[in-house]
């Protein structure tokens, strides 16, 4: 005995003969639903024959719908028709969730960086023609485009100027006094008027940017809170980025995950056979960014492998278990830097350049050698 679930309904098969039928309704939406999940009638049917398998042969399925009053054999063509319209709509609907959005959103975010930077370096040499010094004095650039676009030029500079602009106490007399041993030239108003308006322009962008990182992190938060917590939210939006999706995300090996973003790097391996990359946008976490050099390939492979299963619990809907994947990769970061790796044997080799024993005395070895 056979059971069939079908675009007509759920139907209960013993040696090519009908036992048993639930017909669907003829809706296609309704049917596109019943067939994407464990409907009603297949769990109930499934429960009145338990020792009945999962059929596969193929079923005369005009003749069948007739038979259940499902419609006229003839009819069934236009409604199968209808049906994958329905299916073709619903997969299109249902592949742009909410990865897609954070998708785009770092895409948007990156090119804004991009084009950010580039309007700053160009805020900063415009404005020294003016005030020179206070390049070297604001490194941040949001900071420097709200002094040009709010304070201006050097004769409305004073301390309470500076006060409303700057958090940091330490401009407020340093800059005022600076401002009057400057060697800037003057600039005219309408000169300034076109610097402030770029300044403002530049102040947008960064605003803009800030946003986007801001439902970056919110969202990815949402939808892959164990990635999230692994990876920073920021980060694991990078690798969504670089997946394309979530569902591609948890189907990556960890082996990719790590080099997920290093595209030329990969193409330069494969064509001089030297070099593989060891890390992609991972870079960018801080256990990978603060690591020595020797030890930023180990600590992101831990993170890729931490990384792989957290997305496949997000993507699942498993239990919450980031928290414990961060704390283990943590873990192995404070133990890379105490400068040894557990070894099966009990042995504690250095992870950078052999074991403590053959590091004794190998300074003086090297200055006898070249005696």
């Amino acid at each position: 005995m056979e059971i069939y679930k079908t675009p007509i309904g759920v139907l209960v098969m013993e040696d090519g003969k009908l036992v048993d039928k639930a017909a669907f309704p003829r809706d296609p939406k309704v049917i596109v639903k019943k067939l994407t999940v464990e409907c009603p009638e297949l769990v109930r049917l499934k429960g009145k024959y338990p020792k009945a398998r999962d059929g596969e042969a193929r079923l005369p399925l005009g003749d069948l719908a007739e038979k259940i009053g499902f419609c006229k054999k003839g009819e069934l063509p236009q409604i199968l028709s209808a049906i994958n319209s329905e299916m073709a709509r619903s997969g299109v609907a249902k592949g742009f969730g909410k990865d897609k959005h954070v998708v785009n959103a770092v895409r948007a975010q990156r090119a804004l960086e991009d084009n950010v930077n580039t309007e700053c370096e160009t805020l900063r040499e415009w404005y020294s023609i003016h005030f020179p010094e206070l390049d070297n004095l604001l490194k941040d650039n949001k900071e420097y485009a709200q002094f040009v676009a709010k304070v201006g030029l050097r004769k409305n500079i004073s301390e309470q100027a500076v006060e409303k602009v700057l958090a940091d106490r330490r401009y407020v007399k340093a800059i005022p006094q600076i401002a009057k041993e400057s060697i800037g030239s003057e600039v005219g108003e309408d000169d300034f008027n076109a610097i402030r308006d770029y300044a403002n322009s530049v102040l947008n962008d960064i605003n803009g940017e800030d946003g986007l990182m801001t439902y970056i992190e919110k969202t990815m938060n949402e939808i892959a809170p164990n990635v999230s917590a692994v990876a920073t939210p920021y980060v694991g939006g990078l690798l969504l980025e670089q997946a394309g999706s979530l569902e591609r995300l948890a189907t990556l090996p960890a082996s990719t995950i790590q080099i997920l973003g290093a595209t030329k790097a990969m193409f330069r391996f494969l064509k001089t056979k030297k070099l593989p990359p060891k890390y992609g946008v991972l870079y960018v976490h801080p256990l990978v960014s603060q690591a020595p050099k020797t030890n930023k390939g180990k600590i992101a492979r831990t993170l890729a492998g931490k990384i792989s299963i957290a997305a496949r619990v997000d993507f699942y809907r498993g239990k919450p278990v980031g928290e414990r994947l961060k704390k283990e990769s943590e873990e192995r970061v404070a133990s890379l830097k105490k400068g040894f790796d557990e070894k099966p044997g009990g042995q504690k080799k250095d992870s950078d350049w052999g074991t403590a024993g053959q590091r004794k005395g190998s300074y003086d070895k090297t200055r006898s050698f070249r005696k």
